[in-house]
């Protein structure tokens, strides 16, 4: 069986904007990417927003969860956002979300802007390969980061 990762997701703050930071294996999502200089995307997770409308919150959870399909036409979910506006058309990092058995699967990256065709995320040369979460520890993670008051 393959090894297993771990979530959490953490309070975090990106200069004045409060959310909730996504960590794999203990790691900020982020960082588990690195282009040719070595910098880190400046993307931010898209929950947990002080500005984030309740029904988006919500929508973002139940595709985490993967039990209600992504808006997106690729069918993945944004995992790291605009820090500035969270809009999709600026830009975000997408994940597709799997649902197997007892586990779950982030898996087939890419960048995104709702407008044009998905883009794998090749440039990167350090980018996630694909995480496997346990399901119930994956859905404790979401479910209790959703059920968390609106940061600020």
């Amino acid at each position: 069986m393959e090894a297993l990762n771990t979530i959490a997701l953490v309070p975090a703050k990106h200069g004045k904007r409060a959310y909730l930071g996504i960590e794999v294996d203990g790691v900020p999502l982020a960082h588990h990417f690195a282009g040719r200089t070595g910098a880190h995307p400046s993307k931010v997770s898209p929950l947990g927003w002080s500005s984030a409308p309740a029904d988006v919150k919500a929508r973002i959870v139940e595709q985490l969860l993967a039990r209600e399909p992504s808006e997106l036409e690729s069918g993945r979910v944004p995992v790291l956002v605009c820090e500035e506006c969270g809009d999709i058309g600026c830009g975000a990092y997408t994940v597709r979300v799997l649902r197997q058995g007892d586990t779950v699967r982030w898996t087939d990256w890419a960048y995104e802007n709702g407008r044009e065709p998905a883009e794998p995320i090749e440039e990167w040369p350090t980018r996630p390969g694909d995480f496997l979460f346990e399901l119930d520890s994956y859905e404790q993670a979401i479910r209790e980061a959703s059920a968390r008051e609106t940061l600020g």
